[in-house]
């Protein structure tokens, strides 16, 4: 399933359809040069991530850290650790990604299992990724299941959620074996920090219509403005009020798709105080106005129809 948009909710977490209600696994098939922003923008989920690269190359941003993927490398993801990725050239990034908990494999909180095989990873605060590629012949089977729970999303088959829980499980028995053998500890987080920004990103989530100002944000998360911009540096590389910019243009975006609001009212709506400074960061992030951003889409629509 190719997106836009990462749907992401007034938390700053992505927000994710499973394969059943009752079934906590969302996959994938991303070609990132079709986002809308070309990039998937920073963001979290409580689900763990894996995912690996079948087409181009592929840049993460982590923590402090960044990472270039190419065709079949790939990496896991731990929960409600921030992250971005984009292209690093201009013609595609295709890649598979499945977002899920352990506990479809594990059982809950306070079973045998999480303890034993699931509390060492989720409760590694520094193991916040981890690569893998086809390197060796365990880190190409993670590979090849990843491609396999792909291919078995599209189909429909008996004990399909059964066949997707057993390569999940191969591929979590192979990273947790390699982990605690090596003792690894991946990329080193700052903790504090990573959660302060989270804390002002969802501040800004909430009040992005409102004339905010860094004083506002750092107040928020009880830290001075220069802490805030240090946070905001650190752990998602840009300052706060180009994030806050960010964030609304991708905000609007999905507003001039999925309604009829006039350009004057989007602006308003998504905290700029006049349409024509809008129109201005709009054709900076996406190098069109705003008005031929929706009649290039609904023409697209149109054609596809």
């Amino acid at each position: 399933m190719q997106r836009e948009f990462i749907p992401i909710n007034e938390n700053g977490m992505e927000v994710l359809e499973y394969v059943t209600e009752d079934f906590p696994c969302a996959i994938f098939f991303t070609d990132i040069a079709k986002y809308a922003l070309k990039y998937v923008p920073w963001h979290w989920h409580e689900e763990i991530e894996i995912f690996v690269v079948i087409k181009g190359c592929l840049r993460m941003l982590l923590g402090s850290q960044e990472y270039i993927f190419r065709e079949n490398e790939g990496a896991f993801i731990n929960s409600n650790i921030l992250h971005s990725m984009m292209m690093t050239e201009d013609e595609c990034c295709e890649l598979i990604t499945i977002l899920f908990s352990p506990s479809i494999f594990t059982g809950g909180k306070g079973t045998f299992l999480y303890r034993q095989m699931t509390a060492p990873i989720f409760d590694n605060a520094g193991l916040a990724t981890y690569i893998f590629s086809n390197t060796s012949t365990w880190k190409n089977e993670i590979i090849l299941s990843i491609k396999e729970v792909y291919s078995a999303f599209g189909k429909e088959f008996f004990c399909k959620e059964l066949f997707i829980c057993e390569h999940l499980s191969r591929i979590w028995r192979l990273i947790l074996n390699d982990i605690m053998q090596k003792n690894v500890n991946g990329v080193l987080i700052n903790p504090l920090q990573e959660s302060r920004t989270q804390c002002m990103m969802k501040f800004i989530h909430d009040n992005y219509s409102e004339p905010l100002t860094i004083k506002e944000i750092a107040d928020f998360a009880g830290v001075s403005m220069r802490e805030c911009s240090r946070c905001f540096q650190n752990v998602i590389h840009i300052p706060p009020v180009k994030y806050l910019m960010k964030y609304r243009i991708s905000t609007s975006l999905s507003l001039l798709l999925t309604t009829n609001s006039p350009i004057t009212q989007i602006a308003e709506m998504v905290g700029f105080n006049s349409s024509s400074y809008f129109s201005k960061v709009f054709d900076e992030h996406m190098n069109m106005s705003p008005t031929h951003y929706r009649k290039f889409h609904l023409l697209k629509e149109s054609n596809n129809s």
